[in-house]
């Protein structure tokens, strides 16, 4: 974490640095911290302690078991309890674009992802951090070059198991009441059409699994629901105001009039200047 700590031995590599860390707190742990770049980390016991963890930017009161092999991406504010004392880690502080062009992609870290991240459990990841201690306590020959092989193949392995946990814990079959909630919440609150990704990171799955998860709830998919939303919308705003179509299609996200104009006529049958004649009466 990011307090006093000390380092018992390091090394820099062209992704980042591995490290291996040690803290003493004379006291049960409640804080905060950003990191800068991703970490994976692995207490080792037995010096080490299971606590609790939540996103205070995401879901402040929900608090999951935090393990003692983890992922604390950057840029995402983590809050952390255990009964402290003294504890060891061996950690890989991986920069973003580093762990992106590894990977193949930077995560889209949904809360899902989030918490898969803080309680791994795949041997894999496991077994490379205890050779990056290994290395790091007692260099071998051409050690600087292993390490950085561990370090790589460490980013990979994180990254499967992550996305794989993330999947199995959010595989409940169908959206969740709460989530059902945000998405409706954020389609009736922002005229302009939310994407597939940002109702996804609301609900904390990826943008594929929301997406089967939503047709399981509603029996349809997404993009049909929002398009009907937007319809709605607009026959509203033709049988209320007196508003220029060009000024309805901006506000609804439409590239364009045109467009607009298509996509009324596709759902009701007639084009919006007609609607709104109709409605208007003789």
């Amino acid at each position: 974490m990011s307090a006093p700590f000390n380092i018992l031995a390091a090394k820099h590599l062209p992704i980042g640095e591995a490290q291996l860390v040690e803290w003493r707190w004379p006291s049960p742990i409640d804080m905060t911290v950003c990191e800068d770049r991703h970490m994976i980390e692995m207490s080792l016991p037995p010096l080490a302690a299971d606590g609790m963890a939540s996103f205070p930017d995401l879901s402040p009161g929900r608090f999951s078991f935090f393990g003692n092999l983890f992922l604390r991406p950057a840029g995402i504010a983590i809050r952390a309890r255990s009964t402290g004392g003294h504890i060891q880690v061996v950690r890989v502080a991986v920069q973003p674009a580093s762990y992106a062009a590894i990977a193949g992609t930077e995560p889209d870290y949904g809360e899902a992802l989030l918490r898969a991240g803080l309680d791994l459990r795949d041997d894999t990841p496991r077994m490379l951090l205890h050779r990056l201690r290994e290395e790091l306590t007692a260099p071998g020959f051409a050690s600087t070059t292993l390490v950085e092989a561990y370090a790589v193949a460490l980013v990979v392995e994180t990254a499967r198991s992550v996305s794989e946990r993330a999947e199995r814990r959010a595989d409940t079959g169908r959206l969740a009441g709460w989530q059902y909630r945000r998405v409706c919440e954020r389609i009736e609150s922002d005229p302009t059409p939310p994407t597939l990704s940002e109702l996804a990171r609301l609900c904390g799955v990826s943008p594929r699994h929301f997406a089967r998860l939503f047709r399981a709830l509603t029996g349809e998919s997404v993009t049909a629901h929002v398009a009907r939303v937007q319809i709605a919308r607009a026959a509203t705003l033709l049988e209320k105001d007196d508003l220029p179509l060009k000024e309805i299609s901006a506000r609804l996200g439409f590239t364009n009039p045109g467009s607009f104009s298509t996509a009324f006529r596709r759902a009701t049958g007639v084009t919006p200047s007609r609607y709104r004649r109709e409605r208007a009466g003789p």
